[in-house]
């Protein structure tokens, strides 16, 4: 899995969500001879068969989620087939996989599976009214696009056998097919009349533009990472090397280079024909609004609806002006030490640190594996300051966390807080060592998983910095920053502002400037939701928090709220709260 942080004024594991869920490959069923019908047995053996549905169908699913792929030799070695067609086949799929688990008693389930079987029932639910969005969907963008994550997948495809690199070599020959949908796709999306607007359009081109910008072929990424990863790879002679090698770059000339050329094409010509009709938000398009809807539940993981998380921010924001000038008249200083730069640290001293001092706030876990790599040049201008990608579940020690030089300058401690300890590795480690059922791997909540990254980063401000009042000002500015952000997504995509409304909303906040102003419009055009997923699900872990005092009392513990919050795992917040009494129960402090 890819999370990654947000963009923000002063300048993001997202699930692959464009080939995870994949109707139409089945596996034959165990036979029930050989299994007892305890409901139990019956829900295990719907969770493996789904499980595999999901790995045979995607040869990139396989690999990023198993190291050990010996029993999927059957795999499918593409990244699957995007075409509007497979996206209306997800909801007869979607209806026949809960009819099959309604057969599941669900009362003799023990609470483990009862859990994972409310996160199934909701994924699938969740998925029945996209098929009458998916024209209004959208996989291309500047920064979480298809386009541009596919070659930060590539290049961490890592090689530990010879079979490994003939799968590479395989999913490279499926480029092509898979762009040529996603441009028909795009196509489509221009015949009736909800193509993006001309300012993403030409975001995207310009970013496929710079990733083949390279006159020499053997310096872009997907020639340069797989060179090096085939030169560690002790497991093959020098002649296959030499033959892989000449493999690698005979794919990239004549498939993955051409398939981003078409794309650019594509693209091009669609808005020279006059099919970027809309240079505004999706509240501009026709059922836009309820797609926004659809999106906004789906992204956040809460239950609330558009007005009520528009409520929910604005008070929030009230919240935090009032605390900051209170700060502000106890520490006037604090005014102008908000806007200075992070402490500077190295990358790897700061997590030790992060690891150290969170101690009292957040259970140990013990010899936690990462490596800090730095975002390749071609893609620094578009992706985000920072992701990690989570480990195979066989393989959990290896974690990755890159580093944007061109995004993250300022805030390295408290992104490597919200990528790292007590982020999404630390969160990803926790969850693991609970051994969930492995299909929790593939049923993702943005909301929940960004939404404690945003908590770990606000918390990690008590870490940085010794004057506590400095703490407080810097995370209210955080939360501040977070809100406008998601109040102009609203705005834009639900109420239909346009550029000027946006303007005039922002003055009312001191931010006039003609630069932050349209940075703000162009991100919450290229992504509508995006910035709620990371705040409304902070907002309703804080929510959380308050429901667990409440029932606790002067017995609360904080450690043991983490604790049982991520023991929970990846879900939405009505299943969270449902659970999390049960868990907080189960869990003994330190």
């Amino acid at each position: 899995m890819f999370f990654s942080k947000y963009q923000r004024i002063t300048s993001l594991i997202v699930v692959l969500s464009f080939i995870f869920l994949l109707p139409g490959c089945q596996q034959n069923q165990q036979s029930g001879d050989t299994l007892s019908n305890s409901a139990e047995k019956k829900f295990d053996r719907f969770t493996e068969n789904y499980f595999q549905e999901q790995l045979l169908g995607s040869g990139l699913n396989l690999h990023f989620l198993l190291e050990d792929t010996s029993d999927y030799a059957d795999a499918s070695m593409s990244l699957g087939e995007y075409s509007y067609e497979s996206m209306q086949e997800i909801q007869p799929f979607c209806i026949a996989k809960i009819e099959e688990l309604k057969k599941i008693d669900y009362q003799a389930l023990d609470s483990e599976r009862q859990m994972t079987y409310d996160v199934l029932m909701h994924s699938f639910q969740s998925q029945l009214d996209f098929s009458d969005f998916c024209l209004l969907s959208e996989d291309l963008s500047p920064t979480l696009g298809i386009q541009a994550q596919l070659p930060v997948l590539l290049s961490e495809y890592d090689f530990t056998s010879r079979q490994d690199i003939e799968n590479y070599l395989q999913l490279l020959g499926s480029v092509q097919p898979y762009f040529n949908g996603i441009c028909e796709f795009q196509k489509l999306k221009a015949e009736k009349n909800c193509f993006i607007s001309g300012s993403v359009c030409d975001a995207i081109i310009t970013q496929c533009k710079d990733f083949l910008d390279d006159s020499n072929i053997e310096e872009n990424l997907l020639y340069t990472s797989f060179q090096n990863k085939l030169d560690h790879c002790k497991k093959i002679s020098d002649k296959e090397r030499r033959s892989f090698s000449d493999k690698n770059k005979a794919l990239l000339e004549s498939n993955v280079f051409p398939a981003y050329v078409h794309l650019i094409d594509t693209l091009s010509t669609l808005k020279a024909d006059g099919a970027c009709k809309n240079e505004n938000g999706l509240a501009y398009l026709d059922h836009g609004r309820e797609y926004y809807e659809y999106l906004v539940k789906n992204e956040t993981g809460s239950s609330l609806t558009v007005p009520e998380i528009k409520a929910m921010i604005q008070t929030q924001v009230v919240r935090d002006i009032k605390q900051l000038y209170s700060l502000y008249t106890i520490s006037p200083e604090l005014e102008s030490k908000i806007s200075e730069s992070q402490p500077s640290m190295d990358a790897d001293k700061i997590l030790t640190e992060l690891t150290q001092k969170s101690r009292k706030d957040f259970s140990e876990i013990s010899n936690l594996q990462y490596t800090l790599k730095t975002v390749d040049e071609q893609l620094q201008d578009y992706l985000s300051p920072a992701f990690y990608i989570s480990p195979p579940l066989d393989c959990l020690d290896r974690n990755i966390i890159y580093i944007n030089p061109k995004k993250t300058t300022d805030d390295l401690y408290t992104t490597l807080a919200h990528e790292g300890i007590p982020g999404h590795l630390y969160q990803n480690a926790f969850f693991a060592a609970t051994n969930p059922n492995k299909i929790r791997y593939l049923i993702g909540c943005g909301g929940y998983s960004e939404g404690w990254a945003v908590y770990a980063e606000i918390q990690s401000y008590n870490y940085l910095y010794n004057d506590q009042n400095l703490a407080a000002a810097q995370a209210c500015n955080e939360s501040y920053s977070l809100a406008l952000y998601c109040l102009c997504d609203i705005g834009v995509n639900y109420e239909g502002w346009n550029y000027q409304d946006l303007k005039s909303f922002l003055s009312n906040y001191n931010i006039t400037d003609d630069a932050s102003c349209h940075s703000m419009f162009e991100a919450v055009l290229e992504d509508p939701a995006n910035y709620l997923k990371y705040y409304v699900g902070y907002l309703e872990i804080q929510k959380m928090k308050k429901y667990v005092m409440e029932q606790t009392g002067a017995d609360f513990n904080l450690k043991q709220f983490h604790d049982a919050l991520l023991s929970i795992g990846p879900a939405d917040f009505d299943i969270v709260k449902k659970w999390i009494m049960h868990q907080y129960k189960n869990r003994e402090p330190d």
